[in-house]
């Protein structure tokens, strides 16, 4: 599996002109969701939205004396400790990640109001978008060395990329446009005139277009799961590219499944149900938060990271293609791709992809660079 690690963790270089606080901190300090609400709740008067809950030791271990007498309650193979705290652990982590998401809407929809304060704070994630974009180009000492365990390799890729996509949630509306536009401001100043931003049209449907153009023609029904929703359309594709495209409702992130079959099915379920009743679907296309590796399995180190973790050991394809073949009744395809890669397939003229939704990602065209 090629080396493409998160974009998290990134350390923003001590470039000239930045706010007080951006340099040395990290990449989702600022542009992840989780990072954004407590910032917003912070500086900005949004009291009106719920605080987002910590996810605290003692909460989780509240949670799991709450349900341990079920765990041991009408069910014939009981699984073990460890289960319990993995669940319990991702349903605190689940009512965190959906009260985080309401609130770069709530910015979006101040924006429109024309509020100058939070202009700035929208300025403000756009400049550290730029800064981010600026480090991984550059590669300054610091940040080169705030990172030990990228090779040599990887930060020469990114001093290579010219032509950056940009899509995820944080990026819709009023809010995505004046992020891009401040990045593409502050680019130059930074250091990095080379660089050029491309905002996609609907940045939060960005991994729905990539993995349904891995088909050259028909529909498509196309699933993105990621961390905070699941996204799930049918695509009309002609020529590798997207015609139209129907979403549906977005669905939260099931984190009440914690087991891997159970998962399964719900994946399964859910691209059934995208099907419209008066069409027939034989063309699948699933963009996965979580990596995978040569067989389409999920990878050991996103196995621990990912909430889809619990997938490890499935080879996806096969699992996913048997299942809709026998409930639909024809010979279904199946394509399973991690949401970096299908935020920039079919997409020729782009280097990478940057993706800000619950974290911030990032994903290299392979036959770019």
């Amino acid at each position: 599996m090629t080396f493409n690690p998160g974009l998290n963790r990134v350390t923003i270089a001590d470039f000239d002109g930045l706010p007080d606080g951006m340099a040395g901190s990290l990449a989702h300090e600022w542009l992840a969701t989780w990072s954004i609400a407590p910032k917003l709740r912070a500086e900005l008067d949004m009291r009106d939205l719920p605080g987002g809950p910590a996810v605290r030791k003692r909460d989780i271990a509240r949670l799991c004396l709450k349900r341990l007498p079920r765990q041991f309650l009408g069910r014939r193979h009981t699984p073990g400790p460890s289960h319990l705290l993995r669940e319990c652990v991702q349903a605190v982590h689940a009512e965190k990640m959906q009260v985080c998401s309401l609130y770069p809407r709530a910015l979006n929809a101040r924006l429109e109001r024309g509020d100058w304060q939070d202009a700035a704070f929208a300025e403000d994630l756009g400049m550290a978008l730029a800064a981010v974009v600026a480090t991984l180009n550059l590669a300054p000492p610091e940040s080169r060395a705030a990172r030990p365990e990228w090779p040599d390799a990887h930060w020469e890729r990114w001093r290579r990329v010219n032509d950056i996509i940009l899509g995820g949630g944080v990026l819709s509306g009023l809010l995505g446009q004046q992020l891009f536009s401040t990045a593409r401001e502050w680019l130059p100043r930074l250091g990095a005139a080379d660089v050029r931003l491309h905002l996609f049209p609907q940045p939060r449907q960005l991994m729905l277009h990539g993995a349904a153009r891995q088909y050259r023609e028909g529909p498509v029904v196309v699933l993105d799961a990621g961390h905070t929703a699941v996204k799930w359309a049918w695509a009309e594709v002609l020529g590798g590219e997207v015609m139209a495209l129907q979403p549906a409702p977005l669905l939260p992130t099931p984190y009440g499944i914690s087991d891997g079959r159970r998962l399964l099915r719900f994946l399964l379920e859910t691209l059934i149900e995208t099907v419209p009743a008066d069409q027939q679907a034989r063309q699948f296309a699933l963009s996965l938060s979580a990596h995978l590796d040569e067989r389409g399995r999920i990878a050991a180190a996103s196995a621990a990271s990912s909430f889809y973790g619990s997938l490890a050991g499935i080879v996806l394809e096969d699992a996913l293609r048997e299942g809709l073949s026998s409930r639909l009744g024809n010979a279904c395809r199946v394509k399973v791709i991690h949401e970096g890669q299908a935020a920039v397939h079919g997409l020729p003229d782009m280097d990478a992809a940057i993706l800000l939704g619950t974290s911030v990602g990032g994903a290299f065209n392979a036959r770019r660079t």
